[in-house]
């Protein structure tokens, strides 16, 4: 019988009459991310029909180990594209490199990488970190949690004091958001079968769909690149990562931005918030003279390019001793044209907003550099509705 081509830079190895080996290397054109590196050979699905339903597991002579969760494309199985980069970023892959591997039962795979004269790497590139391990310092009063001495005081990132949470400094490769064991082991977390949902909560209130997986014994969660990717996240940023569980089980990652060049509730050195929620402008004169209740609290506020949610700073809450109601409870904007639209009351990393503003500013064509002035209607001294103020002839003009 004629033995079916392979697809370049793939060769079968026979051993013991068993096709339980094969090697991957590069043709023209290719780079040891196309889409071609990632299938799993034909003849080795054949051999092992039930062994490759899922996942694989790669480990290599210095005992790292990779994960690489599969998914089926036409007739082919293919490695998914997160995974397998991983693999490849890991262990600096070179375009003339050549990698053996060698079935060891079930999903697993020994792993051998030669570099072009022959030699095989026998540990691990000196430039990479061992993989899935963060960088942590064990604070003394933090047990296991994860720390960094840049990051001073990290509870107060927090939505709930109570919550687990852990601090992360982004490295080169940020394809998964890992947790590592001192943490899981500190606050006794569960987590969701593989492959099962989670969300990333983000601080304009967005929320990004993840996965739980697992990677040599650390839980992750995937689709973090794109959290990395929306809100340019780059290497040495640092964010603090609250959980919130439902019982033990972890169903949403709360990502706090500490670096405050990526951070959406950056204040400036005076602790006065420097974009949104600003408690007054220079340029704005007379504001009581907008109010509907001279006696109502209210701040004045100038868009900026980013308006998903209506931030109030900490000076305005302190000077009017204002209370908010639960979080993501409901509560009214009241315009100019006597209409009024639903909003949510919100709480990101301490600061109070109220989402649907951003339908708002949509509605009356508001954008950046328009000010307006909010007026808070309140019951019991808890705020029920924000009214809005126009300031700019502009926007006034309905």
């Amino acid at each position: 019988m004629k033995r079916k081509k392979l697809p370049e830079g793939e060769e079968i190895h026979q051993t013991q009459s068993k096709k339980s080996s094969f090697s991957k290397s590069l043709s023209p054109g290719q780079n040891w991310k196309s889409k071609s590196m990632r299938i799993i050979p034909e003849e080795i699905l054949r051999s092992n029909p039930e062994a490759f339903e899922h996942r694989v597991v790669f480990t290599v002579p210095w005992n790292n180990s990779w994960q690489l969760w599969l998914q089926g494309d036409k007739n082919c199985l293919f490695m998914i594209k997160e995974d397998w980069n991983e693999f490849v970023d890991d262990n600096l892959l070179a375009s003339d490199d050549t990698l053996h591997f060698t079935h060891q039962g079930t999903m697993y795979f020994q792993v051998r990488i030669f570099k072009k004269d022959g030699k095989e790497i026998l540990s691990a590139p000196l430039e990479v970190e061992p993989p899935h391990q963060e960088p942590t310092t064990v604070s003394a009063s933090g047990g296991g949690r994860q720390s960094f001495a840049h990051v001073g005081n990290p509870e107060r990132y927090l939505l709930n004091p109570n919550n687990p949470y852990f601090e992360k400094t982004l490295t080169k490769t940020n394809t998964a958001l890992y947790v590592s064991t001192p943490v899981v082991k500190k606050y006794e977390l569960e987590f969701g079968p593989r492959n099962s949902s989670m969300h990333f909560l983000l601080p304009d209130g967005n929320k990004l769909e993840g996965f739980n997986k697992i990677y040599s014994g650390l839980h992750a969660f995937l689709g973090w690149a794109n959290v990395c990717h929306k809100y340019n996240l780059k290497q040495g940023d640092t964010v603090v990562c609250e959980f919130e569980l439902s019982g033990r089980v972890v169903t949403a990652v709360r990502v706090h931005f500490v670096t405050a060049s990526n951070s959406v509730n950056a204040f400036s050195a005076s602790g006065r918030q420097t974009s949104r929620g600003r408690e007054s402008f220079d340029h704005v004169e007379s504001p009581e003279r907008y109010l509907l209740n001279p006696n109502n609290p209210y701040f004045e506020k100038t868009l900026t390019k980013t308006n998903s949610v209506l931030y109030v700073s900490p000076p305005v809450i302190e000077k009017y001793g204002l209370e908010f109601g639960p979080h993501s409870s409901s509560i009214d904007f009241l315009l100019p044209d006597g209409s009024k639209m639903e909003g949510f009351t919100k709480s990101y990393s301490g600061l109070y907003g109220f989402l649907g503003w951003a339908a708002v500013c949509q509605k009356y064509n508001l954008k950046p550099g328009d000010t307006v002035v909010c007026e808070f209607e309140l019951s019991g001294g808890v705020v029920s509705a924000v009214r809005v103020h126009f300031v700019n002839e502009s926007a006034r003009q309905l």
